[in-house]
């Protein structure tokens, strides 16, 4: 009775590990002579806002509307049909294993953080040009937290799975951050996250 107690538990949470976004995707099924159009609404005949090439790879997609995938193009949240997506193979954003760029407002501030180099870029309206730092720790989720830490000389960095505006554009992000600094007394800067490519 455990043993289907614990497998009906595991496969619960199967498909919601399976969908963890924001992830990347390569383009398939699209002609080599022929585009994947991004439309402005979740509809084929919505206008037309951007095109990704056939072999398309690290392409973002933040969230899903029904048959549809949300990716940013051009600073604005568009619409791909999503059965012309393919999941790249790879780690979950919590895990931190893949580079991630964070950026906020009121003030600027952008944080890039790389865990194959153990360390980050971080700029401010103060010192525009990105400061590198070394990573002091990570502490990556996993399948069942939404949520990831990177402990940096000037703070820490919480990041967690949700809907992210940067309140600029019309861009979406599936990653929210809060940026506690050391350095100011404990200033809390708040921002979104996408997934840098590697």
């Amino acid at each position: 009775m455990i043993r289907i107690a614990l497998l009906w538990l595991s496969l619960l949470f199967l498909p919601l590990h399976a969908e963890e976004l924001p992830a990347l995707y390569s383009v398939t099924g699209v002609a080599a002579d022929d585009v994947l159009n991004l439309r402005e609404h979740p509809d084929s005949s919505a206008a037309i806002v951007g095109r990704l090439a056939p072999d398309a790879s690290g392409v973002e997609v933040v969230a899903f509307a029904d048959n549809w995938a949300v990716i940013n193009v051009d600073g604005v949240a568009a619409y791909a049909a999503r059965r012309f997506l393919t999941r790249e193979v790879g780690p979950d954003w919590a895990t931190l294993q893949r580079p991630i760029l964070c950026a906020g407002t009121e003030p600027f501030w952008t944080l890039a953080v790389d865990p194959a180099t153990a360390s980050a870029g971080f700029s401010t309206p103060d010192q525009p040009e990105p400061r590198l730092l070394a990573i002091d720790d990570l502490w990556p989720g996993n399948a069942w937290t939404t949520s990831a830490a990177v402990s940096l000389p000037v703070g820490l960095a919480v990041l967690r799975r949700a809907e992210c505006s940067d309140g600029m554009s019309d861009q979406q992000f599936g990653i929210a951050v809060d940026l506690f600094l050391r350095d100011a007394g404990g200033l809390r800067l708040v921002g979104c996250c996408s997934l840098s490519q590697d």
